[in-house]
């Protein structure tokens, strides 16, 4: 979708996350801030691309995921979709908001679908389309991705919308998002304090570091869902102390048959199973290669190109 904002002026939706959370994988709120008071002060500022080919890749991909979509979902419903790419931006004045839309679709029957939560949701009407393509996708809709599908319902006046992602396996994903008025008033806040260090000149305080971040401690219960986090963590860690297990294990067996094809002198060993006297193989038989050889030892180099990494770890308080 092009971008139809106006810097220094409106906070467009692809904004939105940064500001609202402070940072996102392509951007800080601090970038979003100097980048409009330089428009305000007549001065061009030249994006840092970060990652080309990802950009690349959205803007030529979109118009073949959201036709991908409304096929789906004509699919699902069993009714024919209408779906139309908006040429001018929603725009809030009074609230220093706008935004370009990817795609507005009208549902002509109830699209049911699950939410992050594992919530049913209902999709009928008008409905705001935003596509993505991710290839380091992770299954669920990234936090910023709601934030700005939100920002658009609140320059459109549409209160449904969906997010169309195609992820690195060719896959198609479909998440609803729901009107929240909650996390609605913590952006209208945040865009306030945003036009407030524009006016006055001031600056967001700095990005507080990883190390400097405080844990959250919260009930056994998620607020708000049926998520139990401590019987999941600890069913995760029985799974993870049965996977290690598993694994010494089946090392141990292959050092055992690497040291019996060794004893052979060979590299291609066929173990032939036993037959019955109905001339039935007691067991399956196995062909074994085991050879060992010489190659170049490659080294990996940076790239330039930033991607997003994931790190997730559980360990047991005492």
């Amino acid at each position: 979708m092009p971008k139809l904002t106006r810097t220094g002026y409106e906070i467009g939706s692809s904004e939105a996350g940064a500001i609202v959370l402070h940072k996102t994988s392509f951007q800080n709120r601090i970038d979003v801030l100097r980048k409009h008071k330089l428009a305000r002060a007549g001065v061009e500022d030249i994006d840092e691309i970060r990652n080309k080919d990802a950009l690349d890749r959205g803007t030529f991909l979109e118009d073949g995921v959201a036709q991908w979509g409304a096929k789906r979902i004509e699919e699902l419903t069993d009714m024919p979709v209408e779906m139309f790419e908006p040429t001018e931006a929603y725009k809030k004045p009074d609230l220093g908001i706008a935004s370009s839309i990817d795609r507005i679709m009208k549902l002509n029957a109830p699209l049911h679908l699950w939410n992050s939560e594992g919530t049913a949701v209902n999709l009928q009407g008008e409905c705001i389309a935003e596509v993505k393509t991710d290839f380091y996708h992770n299954g669920r809709p990234k936090p910023e991705w709601v934030i700005q599908v939100l920002h658009q319902m609140l320059c459109s006046d549409i209160r449904r919308g969906l997010i169309l992602c195609m992820d690195q396996h060719g896959k198609l994903h479909m998440y609803p998002v729901e009107w929240n008025a909650a996390v609605v008033t913590t952006m209208l806040d945040a865009y306030t304090e945003f036009w407030e260090h524009v006016k006055n000149d001031t600056e967001y305080p700095p990005i507080a570091s990883e190390a400097q971040s405080e844990p959250v401690e919260i009930d056994q219960d998620f607020p708000d869902t049926n998520f139990n986090l401590l019987a999941l963590c600890q069913d995760y860690e029985l799974k993870r102390q049965e996977e290690l297990a598993a694994r010494k294990d089946k090392e141990s067996i292959r050092e055992t048959i690497e040291m019996a094809v060794e004893a052979l002198n060979a590299e291609h060993v066929i173990a032939r199973a036993p037959v019955t006297r109905e001339g039935i193989p007691a067991m399956p038989s196995y062909e074994i290669k085991y050879t060992t050889k010489l190659r170049e030892k490659k080294q990996m180099m940076p790239t330039g190109e930033m991607v997003e990494t994931t790190t997730f770890k559980i360990k047991e308080m005492q």
